[in-house]
């Protein structure tokens, strides 16, 4: 079992051997079997998954979260698909494990060394009193917040930043459990030859540059070196959104108020259900997130589906508003 002093105190392995040599050198598989292994995971039907889901995991993925992380959200994964709980103890070292997947400049940080040591006191706190149903997804949980720690985003491609760590981890407790971890791993990964075929370079205007250089505050260099690192359907995405910003802000004013459906309703010209419309005001509210989430390239592809939840979400409350035209109407 892990055992800490302080949240100032660097936080220390459960009789963890060193692994970072293993992380850097070592193949994903290799770098599955040291996890496994550390953690005492013998049951084969474990380490079977485990082995079926890293299989499946593109390489642009194992090369955004890093080999160890790749790793430690597969065991998670299998674990989870398998019903297979852990002890508090094991939680702990599962949380150590984990971190050691966190980049070597930051590791041994305070911001580092404090959210892990939240996580460790979370886990002594309140791991005996949840239900199994959550116990069951902590490791996942632990694993993409460790994720969003070190990348800025979770597994799922979701950005968080490093203030609102502690909110998302306990609110990751609630959609976890909703969540089938196998349904990320199903779908074929696309190979990289036809991915790279599908990226070309996009096109733009002048008039989309200026808008967001209104919109983020960023330079022109700036902004013309990320448009031309998109897909031709994210610059087409984020022309409608720049486009229709007025709109987006007047809705944005508007959103706490009863005036807001009544005014969207009447330019639409149809009715809203109130599931549409709470999705279309969520998306409002994060209009200026999703474009600058966007243009950083931070909406990583989940699991192998290869699109990215939060991203399509937000989209859809953009379209069932008019602000973005749906992709099957768009010419490519």
């Amino acid at each position: 079992m892990v055992s800490h002093t302080s949240a100032n105190s660097k936080h220390p392995s459960p009789s963890i051997p060193e692994t970072d040599g293993i992380a850097q050198s070592a193949s994903l598989g290799n770098v599955l079997s040291a996890c496994l292994d550390l953690l005492k995971i013998d049951d084969p039907a474990i380490r079977k998954k485990a082995v079926e889901f890293v299989g499946s995991v593109p390489l642009g993925t194992v090369n955004t979260y890093g080999k160890w992380i790749t790793a430690a959200k597969a065991i998670a994964d299998s674990c989870a698909v398998s019903g297979r709980l852990f002890s508090q103890s094991e939680m702990c070292d599962f949380l150590t494990v984990a971190a050691k997947g966190v980049d070597s400049r930051r590791a041994g940080t305070k911001t580092v060394n404090d959210a892990t040591f939240q996580i460790y006191v979370d886990i002594m706190e309140n791991y005996q009193k949840a239900d199994d149903k959550v116990k069951l997804h902590y490791p996942r949980i632990i694993v993409d917040t460790i994720s969003a720690l070190d990348k800025g985003v979770d597994t799922r491609g979701e950005a968080v930043g490093v203030y609102s760590l502690d909110r998302y981890y306990q609110e990751r407790k609630s959609t976890a459990t909703q969540e089938d971890p196998a349904a990320t791993y199903i779908a074929k990964p696309m190979s990289e030859k036809a991915a790279s075929f599908m990226h070309e370079a996009p096109s733009y205007s002048d008039e989309l540059v200026e808008n967001l250089m209104r919109i983020t505050n960023r330079s022109r260099k700036d902004l013309e070196r990320s448009l031309a690192s998109l897909q031709t359907a994210d610059v087409k995405k984020i022309t409608d959104l720049s486009l229709n910003y007025k709109r987006l802000q007047r809705y944005g004013k508007l959103s706490n108020s009863k005036a807001f459906k009544k005014e969207v309703e009447k330019e639409l010209g149809r009715r809203l259900t109130d599931n549409q419309l709470q999705h279309a005001i969520n998306s409002i509210r994060k209009a200026k997130d999703y474009i600058e989430n966007v243009l950083d390239g931070k909406f990583v592809p989940h699991g192998t589906h290869g699109i990215n939840h939060v991203k399509h979400n937000l989209e859809y409350g953009y379209q069932l508003m008019g602000l973005m035209e749906p992709r099957k109407r768009r010419s490519n």
